[in-house]
């Protein structure tokens, strides 16, 4: 990845580049279904932003501990089209898998894994964003521990309504593995379907004569009968 991490640089180096950063703070951490951390969570972003590459680090943390988490990533976008691969690293201290080996690869001994991501807008008139994303390598084993399970999560995106600063968008995902191995289960949810129905809403409020992006993200996920509520605010952003 150190590798992968120089390459994206050294792309970046023949254009116009730019260093970006954010914080937000949270409720909980909501990700494909799953609830990854609850109470007050903090997550941020630093990444360099090139005409077609981009890569940089994403990381969080709850206010308590119990949540720990440092990924290095790496892109590329061509108009409404973008390709992704993150390196994730969970370093909770409650963990029940190996995370306490940040440069361990090994596929039968990691607790990182890698997952790649890709989504596509089909245009401005027509907001429906799809995305396909996989588990291609790490903590997505078999119960003997002998394959990668290749979990994939595939959604489609929709810009239900917009005015000025306030936009509401609905989400569906659907989750199961490529590589099964006669198990129900994969790294999303118990078994195969339907794990993530989202309604997102976001605004920018005027505080100050500052612009406070707030967010409110109610998720459901009718395989494993779960539903969550999280709340959000961004601290920074440049």
């Amino acid at each position: 990845m150190l590798l992968f991490g120089a390459f994206i640089t050294f792309s970046n180096i023949s254009y116009s580049q730019d260093f970006h950063s954010s914080l937000q703070a949270r409720n909980s951490h909501l990700w494909r279904g799953i609830e990854v951390a609850s109470g007050l969570v903090f997550t941020g972003d630093l990444h360099l932003d090139g005409k077609y590459f981009y890569g940089g680090f994403w990381g969080g943390g709850s206010g308590d501990g119990v949540y720990k988490e440092f990924n290095n990533y790496a892109g590329f976008k061509k108009g409404r089209f973008n390709v992704e691969l993150w390196d994730i690293y969970n370093f909770s201290p409650a963990a029940t898998y190996n995370n306490t080996e940040f440069f361990n690869y090994n596929a039968n001994e990691t607790g990182r894994f890698l997952d790649f991501r890709s989504n596509y807008t089909i245009s401005e008139n027509f907001p429906l964003t799809l995305s396909w994303n996989a588990v291609l390598f790490g903590r997505d084993r078999n119960v003997q521990n002998t394959e990668n399970k290749y979990s994939y999560f595939a959604s489609a995106e929709y810009l239900l309504y917009e005015k000025e600063t306030l936009k509401v968008k609905g989400r569906i995902g659907y989750s199961s593995a490529l590589n099964s191995a006669g198990e129900k289960n994969n790294f999303f949810a118990h078994k195969s379907g339907l794990n993530e129905v989202s309604l997102i809403v976001s605004k920018e409020i005027p505080i100050m004569g500052f612009e406070l992006p707030i967010g409110i993200w109610a998720m459901w996920n009718p395989v494993d009968n779960h539903g969550y509520l999280q709340f959000s605010a961004e601290v920074y952003s440049f």
